[in-house]
């Protein structure tokens, strides 16, 4: 990996700055929208149908599908711009949790037809149904069912805390298929969010995300046969390659955060003056942002390698679990420091910094805990180890 690995993709940052700066905060300010509530569907819809006019979304999908084949590396460019804004559209630039997945490619034809050529038009989103009240870092432990029936399946369960939930047009959901325990037995199914018995009408109260997450009720949904995406039994693998990459993902999402925390507190002490001086000529402020700083550079050079390691084809197993547990953690440190630099104005909504500080918590739990991160790490790493 050299220099140009990254410098390549600036004028793609550029227009990441530019659409959201000058097209979705004003559109959003525009609308009264505040991180109190979810945005509208219509106006969801209307960021990312500009976004792909841009040619900024879903980048990373290939061309075949209608994406510019752009590589991981870059899509994670992108998005650490895109979280260094502040804006409730944050799912819908680049198409986030709720957008155009790989793990899509490995439907049918017919499938790639009815489900992810609109989710690529921008036209409608969809949402990765896996945790459940009983299984969250235990992934493969599921309670919902998927019951043989009349040439298809019966699916009955419930999924918590998904992200896009509430709003999303169909559910990549993943249920134990008859006959098999454990990862052999988890499959996953395309179910549109209209089928009877799908229930996702309630929205989480989730700490800095209100809105984003809900819960899916599933009673007695019937899907066919054609419903499975891969085949029965291979769900499991389907959503670890998912949720591999996807740690990369959510540690660019972090590092953009923590540049805007830096900026911020950057800023602020700049111009806040006590004892007749700006707070930023005291050396307890500049230890704070100087190791802010420090922290900044070695995230983002951890997520670009790692990005580049998936291009390369690499096994990111371990890499990706040590990326996303560096970089959330490092958010909450710049976040409670944030804070701290801000003193009590921090704390206030209108800042902006309160939020971040709230909503950076999750990052520590949503796609694999640290403790879990930690585990993946220390086993890949024993493996490994000389006997």
């Amino acid at each position: 990996m050299n220099h140009d690995s990254t410098t390549q993709y600036e004028p793609l940052r550029q227009a990441v700055r530019h659409y959201v700066t000058e097209e979705v905060i004003p559109l959003e300010r525009e609308h009264g929208l505040t991180w109190n509530i979810a945005p509208p569907k219509d106006l969801r819809r209307k960021v990312r149908l500009r976004a792909k006019e841009l040619g900024l979304y879903a980048p990373e999908m290939p061309e075949a599908v209608g994406g510019a084949g752009l590589p991981f590396l870059g899509r994670c460019i992108m998005e650490m711009e895109l979280h260094s804004h502040d804006t409730v559209f944050f799912e819908d630039v680049l198409g986030g949790g709720g957008g155009p997945t790989p793990i899509l490619l490995a439907g049918t034809r017919a499938q790639q037809d009815r489900f992810l050529a609109p989710l690529m038009a921008g036209e409608t989103t969809t949402c990765f149904a896996l945790s459940e009240p009983d299984a969250g870092s235990d992934a493969s432990n599921l309670r919902t069912r998927a019951v043989p029936a009349e040439g298809g399946f019966v699916v009955d369960g419930t999924k918590n805390i998904v992200s896009n939930g509430p709003q999303a047009d169909f559910g990549i959901v993943f249920a134990m298929a008859m006959g098999a325990d454990g990862p052999a037995g988890v499959t996953a199914l395309l179910i549109d969010s209209t089928a009877p018995g799908y229930d996702n009408s309630r929205s989480h109260t989730c700490m800095g995300f209100t809105g984003f997450q809900g819960e899916i009720a599933l009673i007695d949904v019937r899907v066919g046969a054609d419903a499975v995406l891969g085949e029965v039994g291979r769900g499991f693998a389907l959503a670890m390659d998912w949720i591999n990459a996807n740690r990369i993902r959510t540690a660019a999402m972090a590092t953009g955060i923590a540049r805007r925390a830096l900026a911020r507190s950057s800023a602020y002490a700049m111009q806040r003056r006590q004892f007749g001086a700006p707070i930023a000529s005291f050396q307890a402020i500049q230890l704070k942002l100087a190791e802010m700083a420090t922290e900044l550079y070695a995230a983002e050079s951890i997520v670009t390698r790692s990005a580049w390691m998936k291009d390369e084809g690499q096994d990111i197993r371990q890499v990706s679990a040590m990326t996303k547990l560096y970089a959330s953690e490092m958010v909450n440190r710049h976040a409670y420091e944030a804070v701290q630099i801000h003193g009590g104005i921090g704390c206030l909504e209108e800042t902006g910094i309160e939020r971040i500080y709230r909503m950076v918590r999750i990052l520590t739990i949503l796609e694999g805990t640290s403790e879990m991160m930690r585990l993946t790490v220390a086993d890949r790493l024993l493996k490994a180890a000389p006997r």
